[in-house]
């Protein structure tokens, strides 16, 4: 059956509407556009359309030959190498280059949540291209994972699938020797080359004395491949603009926008003995090109925080705020917004107060919380903001100080003015290279707390079905599902209909959710879970499938005993219409009979129904003729005529 059933759905799946009414929404919406259009476009999935983009920009790494051998020979690759040499891409460009129409391109999930290993559960289809990336995996869950690994390979080559590997570097000592003969030492590939490339798909084509200046080479020796890529971004868009002096000046502007401003930030920090002056300074540098009054707020806030004393000398006797912003090498532009004069200085004054105030990150993490939480800080500085501080706490290790700014933004009494921020501040973690997956354990651990606060459930619903679901869907599904058995209030229909969208988004989600669901059932462990049900019977575009009538069949023998008849009547006669509406789904009417296991009275009640619903229809083909020979069937009586 290649069309989803039509179906009647008792249940609302339509437009959110909560108990906090529109200002809820209008917070919602902001969120969402502040995932998407913020942040959300790092959180890339894996698609063969990606690995079409790939083709036009990779340059083959060292070790990339034995690698694409390997896989080609073993059905399987690991692939070691450092940070920043471009394994994940590697991984990418080898399973593209598999493609032959069967089968599809996936990343498999990097943490194993309820489903166990994740090679345990998951179950290759014929001419599959998997990646796992287990890069930032801690030991155990590295060691887990090499014990499964060869188990798994015997999967992949009964089924002509490949899998590659990223390797986690840092525990190198540990990989099994069994495993060594299937792995690939990954090189980074000349950068100057990989740049090349990106400029010219732009059109642009230095002369090679050009790419080969002092502080080009300098800086791209010190860089991942993956900023190449904004080095070439940040060149043509100077190109574009117009700017003159050709490629020597585009070249020098773009790496000067990234250079390094700490000594010069640590010089003049040496000038500026008074705590108010230092507070200015960092308030600056956090809500830059801010305006003045909200410069001067943040700064109080942060003294408040530090509780610094304030001045003994009166207020009219201290220098005004332009006076204290030139002496600080900033201006105000004509649009009443603040910024140093210098370039990048904003970012040298954040880097050196993370760096060498190490000391003050609790206090500083207090202080963001408080000047988001005040009324008076508009939408768009907001973003900003959260960007510049998610940068500073990832690059100094400190990934929990964003996990615990979206717990006090939502906590119990958080205001819901709160939500995009918290879900901006998740999903620059989510995006992380190195601490991606701590945040999808902890969103992980949130969504099966059963007191979680209504706000963090909203965000948290929110992220997983607008970010987590583009990069890593499997594991998105699994949190969406936990929360919407939790889900209650205003969550409630947002979180299902949230589930529901990833679910019939693409027919690996489907079969995941059914499998998650359909055994509960049975146990009536999640009484949300009868209602999610009925909800994924209403579209079934694998009914043909074996596993999936197994798991429908499974659920729909629960409903019938666990359910009162008016619970489940209208999804039955949505099947019934989906039979006699469209050629070849009668296996619906299988799994319908095999879910009363032979039960008497549950099969009269079925027929009664399906006599009921026909007689109501009389100009639409019957469908009790054959319900009662599939009944027969079932019953061992399929040697006896029907009477209709």
């Amino acid at each position: 059956m290649t069309e989803p059933v039509s179906a009647y759905i008792s249940e609302s799946y339509g437009a959110v509407h909560t108990g906090d009414g529109t200002q809820l929404n209008v917070y919602l919406a902001a969120a969402s556009t502040r995932v998407q259009d913020k942040v959300g476009p790092s959180l890339r999935g894996i698609t063969d359309h990606d690995g079409d983009w790939l083709d036009q920009r990779f340059v083959a790494p060292g070790g990339m030959q034995r690698a694409r051998s390997l896989l080609r020979t073993h059905s399987v690759v690991l692939l070691s190498g450092p940070p920043g040499s471009g394994r994940r891409a590697a991984a990418l460009k080898l399973l593209h280059e598999l493609a032959n129409g069967t089968g599809g391109l996936y990343e498999l999930p990097d943490t194993e949540d309820d489903s166990g290993s994740v090679l345990d559960a998951v179950e290759p289809n014929t001419g599959d291209r998997l990646l796992l990336d287990l890069s930032v995996v801690d030991e155990t869950h590295y060691l887990s994972l090499q014990s499964r690994l060869l188990g798994f390979r015997a999967k992949l080559i009964e089924r002509g699938a490949r899998l590659a590997v990223v390797l986690p570097h840092r525990h190198a000592y540990l990989q099994g020797v069994d495993l060594k003969h299937y792995t690939a030492e990954i090189t980074k590939p000349a950068s100057r080359d990989v740049l090349s490339r990106y400029l010219q798909l732009d059109n642009i084509r230095p002369p090679t004395e050009e790419m080969a200046a002092h502080g080009m080479a300098t800086y791209l020796a010190r860089v991942p491949v993956r900023e190449i890529a904004e080095l070439s971004d940040r060149i043509r868009d100077l190109r574009d603009k117009g700017t003159p002096g050709g490629f020597p000046n585009w070249r020098d502007r773009a790496i000067k926008r990234v250079a390094d401003r700490s000594a010069e930030v640590a010089a003049d920090l040496a000038t500026h003995h008074s705590g108010r002056r230092r507070a200015l300074l960092l308030a600056l540098a956090m809500f830059h090109e801010s305006s003045p009054a909200t410069v001067l707020h943040t700064a109080g806030a942060l003294l408040a925080v530090l509780s610094h004393p304030p001045s003994d000398q009166p207020r009219l006797e201290q220098a005004d705020l332009s006076r204290e912003l030139t002496e600080l090498g900033a201006e105000t532009g004509p649009d009443g917004l603040v910024q140093f004069r210098t370039h990048n200085y904003d970012r040298g004054v954040r880097d050196h107060f993370w760096m060498y105030f190490p000391d003050l990150t609790e206090q500083l993490r207090r202080w963001i919380r408080d000047c988001l939480a005040w009324p008076g800080l508009g939408e768009d500085e907001r973003g900003p903001v959260i960007t510049r501080f998610a940068e500073q706490c990832l690059n100094s290790g400190r990934p929990d100080d964003l996990l615990w700014l979206a717990e006090s933004w939502t906590g119990h009494h958080g205001h819901i003015r709160l939500i995009p921020d918290a879900a901006q501040v998740l999903v620059h973690g989510l995006a992380h290279e190195q601490y991606g997956q701590r945040f999808r354990q902890q969103i992980y651990d949130w969504s099966t707390t059963k007191t979680l606060p209504q706000n963090l459930k909203q965000v948290l619903v929110l992220v997983c079905s607008q970010a987590m679901r583009r990069s890593h869907p499997y594991q998105a599904l699994v949190r969406l599902h936990h929360l919407d058995r939790r889900a209650d209030g205003r969550v409630a229909d947002t979180a299902r209909t949230a589930v529901l969208g990833l679910a019939h988004s693409d027919d690996r989600m489907y079969r995941l959710l059914l499998q998650r669901v359909s055994p509960s059932l049975a146990e009536a462990g999640w009484a949300r879970d009868f209602g999610l049900f009925l909800a994924l019977t209403q579209s079934v575009p694998l009914v043909a499938a074996r596993d999936v009538r197994t798991g429908l069949t499974e659920g729909w023998a629960a409903v019938f005993r666990r359910l009162p008849l008016e619970q489940w009547q209208p999804y039955a006669l949505s099947w019934f219409a989906a039979v006699t509406d469209a050629p070849g789904p009668e296996q619906l009417l299988d799994v319908l009979v095999n879910a009363c296991q032979n039960e008497a009275v549950l099969l009269g009640v079925l027929y009664q129904l399906a006599l009921d619903w026909e007689r109501s229809r009389p100009r639409r083909p019957g469908v009790t003729g054959l319900l009662i020979e599939k009944i027969n069937l079932a019953q061992g009586l399929d040697h006896l005529v029907p009477a209709v």
